[in-house]
């Protein structure tokens, strides 16, 4: 009876061991510690359009400048920290990340925490993509505080995702155009 005792008491041991190890593991990692997950920094927010979409759009954007646009020439590639993939057109509202695919930059590690001078969501009419200053028409601002008076700017602290960078692009209202727009 002792011996059957023992077997009991082994099999106990090995289940709670067992139970242990299973609520252990991870489906990634196995029973290795999870992997310390840096801090993630970013921005993003929501897209909201209004009124009726132009036919003449073929590609939209959301373009992040490092610098305020005060000249024509200050609407250039390297001014740019941030260019989005296409947008979806003929949507009523789009949630979108810095963290989504993007033209620039390349990737998320190219994309530093900093100040933010311009954020905007921008169309195109153009049939191939072009960065003339020209071609870029702009559909909607960031302005923080709800102050339409000026393009807010968005900070980007070390380690911090920003949230809420919401724009909202009027068709029948657009916002001021940058210099060298129409």
């Amino acid at each position: 009876m002792s011996s059957c005792k023992t077997q009991i008491k082994i099999l106990s041991i090995f289940t709670a061991c067992l139970f242990i190890i299973l609520v252990s593991c991870d489906a990634e990692h196995g029973i290795e510690p999870k992997p310390i997950e840096e801090t993630e920094f970013g921005f993003g927010g929501n897209v909201i359009f209004f009124g009726e979409w132009p036919d003449s759009i073929k590609r939209m954007f959301l373009v992040v400048f490092k610098n305020p646009l005060l000249h024509e020439s200050d609407f250039v590639i390297t001014n740019m920290g941030y260019l989005s993939i296409e947008l979806p057109l003929e949507v009523q509202s789009f949630q979108y990340s810095s963290f989504d695919s993007a033209y620039i930059p390349l990737t998320q590690a190219d994309f530093p925490p900093s100040v933010y001078h311009y954020v905007a969501v921008a169309q195109q009419s153009t049939e191939e993509i072009s960065l003339r200053r020209e071609d870029w028409f702009v559909t909607g601002v960031y302005y923080a505080n709800d102050d339409t008076t000026m393009p807010g700017i968005l900070t980007i602290p070390e380690d911090t995702y920003v949230d809420d960078i919401n724009i909202y692009c009027d068709f029948d209202n657009p916002p001021p155009q940058p210099p060298g727009g129409n």
